[in-house]
């Protein structure tokens, strides 16, 4: 299970100092939502010969814990943005009427592959989740990364930006549904009010939404 692995599995980060290796997993450099995450870290600044008690208090140690879990959500947001402008080009070219019929099937099939992104967003979805929960300092930056299938999505999760885009200019509300399934609520009869004033709305289905 996904939730359990969660809390068992350590992020594997491998700690040199000066070249010479002090840790082979040190946990402590990345939050748990980032426990998927492997790599490798050299400093010239932290103490040889020190216990790893002594380097979980080391002020360097914060500093370098800090730049990572940065550059790892730089390196997400980087992905995220990439595949969502990649997808505003190809509905662009989708109206050029002038394109020929080889080169929109080509485009078509592009489309229907599964960009970085999303077969990202599918297997760690939840660790993002758990950061918008345990990561104060950097709530704001994880809830950008964060998808959501809409009612006006068709099947597709969207950014919460892209939902704020659509918003029409006299809603002042994030409009959201939550329950056990999409099946579930695309039934429920409060949900008709807003198809009928074609107000799109969030539809969670994960519990941790």
């Amino acid at each position: 299970d996904m939730m359990d692995n969660y809390w068992s599995k350590k992020s594997e980060v491998k700690l040199f100092v000066r070249r010479v290796l002090v840790a082979e997993k040190f946990e402590e450099l990345l939050p748990r939502y980032l426990n998927f995450v492997r790599g490798v870290v050299d400093s010239d600044d932290l103490p040889l010969n020190v216990s790893r008690e002594q380097l979980q208090q080391n002020k360097i140690m914060k500093v370098i814990s800090k730049k990572l879990v940065r550059k790892v959500l730089e390196l997400m947001k980087k992905l995220a943005k990439e595949e969502e402008t990649g997808e505003d080009d190809d509905e662009d070219s989708e109206e050029e009427e002038e394109k020929r019929d080889e080169k929109k099937e080509g485009k078509k099939d592009k489309t229907d592959e599964e960009g970085t992104w999303t077969k990202f967003w599918k297997e760690f979805n939840k660790n993002l989740k758990m950061g918008c929960y345990e990561d104060d300092s950097n709530r704001s930056k994880l809830s950008k990364l964060l998808r959501f299938t809409t009612t006006k999505s068709e099947g597709k999760e969207i950014s919460l930006d892209k939902y704020l885009d659509r918003m029409q200019e006299s809603q002042e509300s994030i409009y959201y549904m939550s329950g056990d399934s999409l099946e579930v609520m695309q039934k429920a009869p409060a949900l008709q009010i807003f198809k009928k004033k074609d107000l799109e709305v969030l539809m969670l289905s994960d519990h941790l939404d």
